[in-house]
């Protein structure tokens, strides 16, 4: 078998046509990665490989085109029936000196990952599996053209039968699906022959095990049946004979009619043992938070998808599958429109988009929207772009409501004083976790007694006297505070004051930082990357850092502190930091003697307690104004938010205690010069192709002088 591996190699590289194809294949890989990866700055290789699928389908018939008919073509596919070896290794070996050439066109692709990697983090299992599935999806092509390579002894028509086969399969399924619709029988016998499907699962990085037993399974049926047409001539018919007939005709369609079998059979085991979630942020699967929630379960949830199965987008079918398949006391049901026409009127007066999902518990429900599933942002251009999905958020925050009921917690916003409003991002996390908020202006006015927490985030103009007492009041009463405070050039004497009456002195100066690893940029100290203090009872989790601008420090003595407040730490900063006047600019600060030497706390938790009622008070300290600014949030990967909403859970009690963030759409770019990237198209587009096909001609030239 390797004997004939071997040659069938050495016979497509020792002509031209072997370096051709390298060639062609190299300019075509070249141009997409450097298009996609190397100039756009997407680190993963799958944005490449889905663009080579159209080259890849071109040039594998010329490969594959020769394999047999050409044997058949000169007559010595009897030899090869007469040689002494089975003609099971001999078709193997074939399919894998292709396979063997499908390989090395990977290994070229698969350089890109390693030059990427030079220049930024590279998801490492996403561009491995991809790759993988580019693979497996060439050896798939090159089983079907074998087989029709078989059934001719011309070239050009076993060329021509395999791009119409690529062809078929690659439009058919779709346009099966616009004329007799989702749910026919002949749609779903015809998407059968879809063999790009699970190459596209592939490269999201969601491995299904369904898809690769489809690929194993369509690799195995072709090259039975080009064993079966190979060695047509091979058995003959006769009195001895017949048994050996039988078997060799019967056999193999009973063993293509196990692995059919055993396809229908795989698509009945849980998509928990079958498919995986090898994405760097777990995309696409149910995370160990909604795990936990679906353990303590007793009750049973039904959530209707208002769609049928093969109508539902893949992202919403993946999590539908971590749902029904992870408990046993959820169940998922599509609903497509044309089935359950009246579905929608039972649990909404409004239309129902198609998509939207209904969770139902006995008689209670909630409908989620299906535009509510994923977050857009719009771009300068005034498009809007996929940034998230929250289906699991969505799916999840619903059956908590269920489970506990719609008791929310009311928190209200301070405004008023230009204060720095509450990213959506946030606000939605909070409202899954059945928090709702409200903004509210204090002036003349008590803190109202529904309020559960109150949100005083960077004010950039002063309170009123009037105000300052009014939240002095609502302290005394036990009240929940969550405050940053005012940058440094914000005239807030009032909000200054309310601060320190808590215990602690605020500078009046921003903290500068001289720890490298505690600054966002080296020449600006003023941009603080900080974690949690370890004693700190609220944590990002995740290993995220959290970024503070312009924060001001705080300083307390334990010593001094009156009886009734305790102060933990949040954020303390570095030793050799300082704090000094230096506005909102983006200019450095350099020691003088009029800077206040450090270490400062830049967040703290205060702990207040009323004499008389013994109600006690927690009020939340962040010393950075823009805290919860978005545009600094993201620096961090949601970080802040992270924090605010542990901070939030914590302080103020809430029936539901799990809240699932948008999963964002977003990546970490690699970073090339235009200059490299012109290098690199040159080298990827013209020197090495050339140089392939200069070898091919040196070889061929070589040859014939021999």
């Amino acid at each position: 078998m390797t004997a004939i591996m071997f040659k069938e190699i050495k016979s497509y590289f020792k002509s031209i046509f072997g370096w051709i194809y390298l060639a062609v294949f190299t300019f075509f890989a070249g141009a997409y990665f450097v298009g996609n990866n190397i100039n756009y700055g997407s680190p993963y290789i799958s944005d490449s490989l889905g663009a080579m699928i159209i080259v890849l389908i071109f040039l594998l018939p010329l490969l594959t085109m020769r394999i047999i008919a050409e044997e058949k073509r000169q007559k010595t596919d009897q030899f090869l029936i007469t040689a002494p070896i089975s003609l099971v290794k001999v078709i193997i070996g074939k399919f894998l000196s292709i396979c063997a050439i499908m390989l090395l066109s990977t290994l070229i692709i698969a350089i890109g990952v390693g030059i990427m990697a030079i220049y930024g983090k590279v998801p490492v299992a996403e561009n491995v599996f991809s790759l993988l599935g580019f693979f497996l999806f060439g050896c798939e092509c090159i089983a079907i053209g074998m087989f029709l390579s078989s059934i001719t002894e011309h070239q050009f028509l076993a060329a021509i039968f395999t791009y119409t086969v690529y062809i078929f399969t690659l439009i058919v399924p779709y346009f099966a699906v616009s004329v007799f619709g989702q749910d026919k029988i002949i749609t779903k016998i015809i998407s059968a022959t879809d063999i790009y499907k699970p190459f596209n699962g592939m490269l999201t990085g969601v491995i299904n095990l369904n898809d690769i037993v489809y690929i194993f399974s369509v690799i195995a049926i072709f090259l039975i049946l080009t064993y079966k047409v190979f060695a047509k001539n091979s058995v003959q018919i006769s009195a001895v004979g017949k048994n050996r007939f039988f078997i060799a005709n019967l056999v193999p369609f009973l063993i293509i009619a196990a692995i059919i079998g055993g396809n229908i059979g795989c698509k009945y085991i849980p998509s928990k043992y079958m498919q995986h979630d090898f994405t760097k942020e777990g995309w696409y699967t149910i995370s160990e938070e909604t795990k936990n929630v679906l353990k303590g379960l007793n009750d049973d949830y039904t959530i209707y998808v208002y769609a049928s199965k093969d109508e539902v987008d893949e992202n919403v079918k993946l999590y539908m599958d971590s749902y029904d398949s992870y408990s046993k006391h959820i169940k998922v049901e599509y609903r497509p429109q044309n089935k359950y026409p009246n579905f929608a009127a039972q649990y909404s007066e409004k239309a129902l988009t198609t998509g939207a999902l209904v969770v139902e518990k006995g008689s209670d429900f909630k409908v989620i929207d299906y535009y509510s599933l994923y977050k857009y942002n719009m771009d300068q251009s005034g498009q809007y772009q996929l940034v998230g999905i929250d289906v699991e958020g969505q799916v999840t925050a619903a059956i908590l409501a269920l489970e506990n009921g719609d008791a929310y917690v009311k928190a209200y916003c301070l405004a008023g004083h230009n204060e720095v409003p509450l990213p959506e991002n946030t606000k939605e996390r909070l409202n899954k976790a059945g928090y709702i908020f409200g903004d509210y202006y204090l002036l003349g006015k008590e803190v109202p007694d529904d309020c559960a927490l109150l949100i005083i985030n960077g004010p950039q103009s002063d309170l009123d006297e009037s105000e300052v007492e009014a939240i002095k009041k609502y302290i005394d009463k036990g009240g929940k505070i969550f405050m940053t405070a005012a940058f440094e050039v914000c005239e807030t004497d009032n909000y200054d004051a309310l601060i320190e009456s808590l215990g602690v002195d605020l500078t009046d100066g921003t903290v500068i930082e001289r720890d490298y690893n505690n600054k966002y940029k080296q020449d600006d100290g003023s941009l603080i990357l900080a974690s949690p203090d370890y004693a700190s009872p609220y944590q990002t989790g995740s290993n995220k850092k959290n970024f503070l601008y312009k924060a001001r420090g705080i300083k307390y003595d334990n010593e001094t502190l009156p009886v009734d407040t305790a102060i933990t730490d949040i954020f303390v900063s570095g030793n050799d930091s300082y704090a000094k006047e230096i506005g909102l600019g983006s200019e450095t600060a350099d020691y003088d003697e009029g800077a206040e030497d450090g270490p400062f706390r830049l967040g703290v938790c205060i702990n207040k307690t009323n004499r008389e009622t013994m109600a006690t008070s927690q009020i939340i300290i962040i010393t950075s104004g823009g805290f919860l600014y978005n545009d600094y949030d993201l620096i961090v990967s949601r970080g802040n938010t992270d924090l605010f909403v542990n901070i939030v859970t914590s302080i103020v009690d809430s029936s539901i205690k799990t809240t699932i963030p948008v999963k964002e759409l977003s990546y970490e770019y690699i970073a090339v010069s235009s200059g490299m990237v012109m290098i690199y198209a040159a080298i990827c587009c013209a020197i090495v192709p050339l140089a392939l096909i200069v070898a091919g001609f040196v070889i061929m030239i070589m040859r014939r002088r021999k």
